[in-house]
């Protein structure tokens, strides 16, 4: 995907590396300095074209892989290997139907570590969420988001000073990693993040309302087997659901992205696959 593209790929992280990207990007550095191992290794022996192409084709095979491996271990807590399968392949389809640019791997590692979040909460591994949280802030902002799905996901949190501690410490841990991003590269913490949302993807979701056909024909067709007997499904597919999705990906995500492109909101999926699921393949449930 990365060949066609070349021109834009090679700016874009030429501009990252040498700290001349515009706001977001300038943050997002996980990828293209992992990335950029490779493509100084390869242009050893290799043209630039050919060094960069290369290099972005291994990190995506990476990504795309631990996405898959992760969303597979995630269902594989409720459905067994045949279920969690089915699963991983619903996930799949979709991922070709929600890219829209050129520059995706920041976003499919956020679903990526979302995933692997997800599995630590319901394993009980809460102690995994503080190295995720503080390496998804050196991909992107919205990894901060995990910290809200832990939390929504259980009633008992509420009265918990175990998770309120947790809490406590992930956003410490998530202002530590951002403190040391803003001040290696510049920047003023909280007045670009303003201006950048409201100037720019709000006003380009008002304008641009094709995103709104995009997110029915992927969003609706899960919806009923969603809400059937959702009483019934674990409660942190449930509560996620009914909390932390409308709030944050159809509430806030209209200021702080853009719509139309729905790869920033795969996490959505990781919810709405496994509550369809438990309606479609009862069968495949694991009995513990």
């Amino acid at each position: 995907m990365d060949a066609p593209e070349y021109d834009k790929k090679l700016i874009r992280h030429t501009s990252i590396i040498d700290n001349s990207a515009e706001y977001p990007y300038k943050y997002r550095l996980l990828n293209p300095f992992i990335t950029h191992v490779y493509y100084s290794a390869f242009k050893l022996f290799l043209s630039e074209k050919a060094s960069l192409i290369l290099s972005y084709f291994i990190q995506n095979l990476l990504v795309y892989g631990l996405l898959m491996l992760a969303v597979f271990k995630l269902f594989g807590i409720w459905f067994d290997e045949t279920g969690s399968v089915v699963g991983m392949l619903m996930f799949a389809i979709l991922i070709p139907l929600s890219l829209t640019g050129y520059d995706t791997l920041g976003d499919i590692t956020t679903a990526a570590l979302m995933a692997f979040g997800f599995w630590c909460i319901n394993k009980g591994r809460i102690f995994m969420l503080f190295p995720i949280v503080f390496i998804g802030a050196f991909n992107e902002m919205q990894i901060i988001l995990l910290i809200l799905f832990y939390f929504a996901g259980s009633k008992q949190n509420i009265a918990d000073k175990k998770a309120w501690l947790n809490v406590i410490g992930l956003i410490a841990v998530f202002a530590i990693a951002y403190a040391v991003i803003y001040a290696i590269r510049g920047g003023q913490a909280g007045k670009d993040d303003f201006v950048w949302f409201f100037t720019k993807d709000a006003s380009f979701n008002l304008t641009h309302k094709n995103w709104i056909v995009l997110w029915f024909l992927m969003i609706a067709p899960f919806l009923y087997f969603v809400f059937k007997e959702l009483k019934l499904k674990p409660e942190f597919l449930r509560r996620n659901l009914l909390f932390t999705l409308p709030v944050f990906y159809f509430g806030a995500f209209f200021f702080m992205g853009r719509l139309r492109e729905i790869d920033k909101a795969l996490t959505i999926f990781l919810i709405l696959i496994p509550l369809s699921l438990f309606t479609l393949i009862p069968s495949h449930i694991k009995k513990s």
